[in-house]
């Protein structure tokens, strides 16, 4: 579709509408005043058309997930990440009872999400500098992710 056809220049329309024998500036200024509601709506249209154009372009990709939540909360600097979720094995520390040995070395301990029956599918790395809404960036995350897909914000 065009782009164009939603352009309209109001004060070229008013001065066009008029005939040439009334056109002068008091009935030009008259007009303008009288269509400026027109003009608020019109305004509003086109901002809301903008963010649903906007909406569409975002898809379940990771690129396009990335610069939604740059783009919304680090427009500058863009040092949001998204990245694939590690696949750890599970770390099983037994207890005294088991007479199994309990041994950590240079293990780590994660959490239920990185490791076992709750597994993360994705994880949205945040600096730590970046002020935000946890439940509003997984709600964001959330509308524009595949289904099924589980994410995880972690701040870096």
């Amino acid at each position: 579709m065009n782009s164009k056809i939603y352009d309209i220049d109001h004060s070229k329309l008013i001065i066009w509408l008029i005939p040439n024998r009334l056109r002068n500036a008091r009935l030009i200024v008259f007009f303008q005043v009288m269509c400026y509601s027109i003009i608020v709506l019109y305004q509003s249209f086109r901002r809301y058309k903008a963010a649903k154009e906007y909406q569409l372009l975002i898809s379940p990709q990771v690129c396009y997930i990335q610069r939604l939540l740059n783009d919304r909360y680090d427009y500058a600097q863009r040092r949001i990440i998204v990245t694939d979720a590690d696949d750890k094995p599970p770390l099983i520390v037994y207890t005294r009872a088991e007479l199994k040995p309990v041994y950590l070395g240079s293990k780590f301990i994660y959490t239920a999400g990185e490791a076992g029956s709750i597994k993360d599918d994705f994880v949205v790395k945040v600096p730590g500098v970046i002020n935000f809404e946890t439940a509003e960036m997984i709600s964001l995350v959330k509308t524009y992710r595949l289904a099924g897909m589980k994410p995880k914000i972690q701040t870096i």
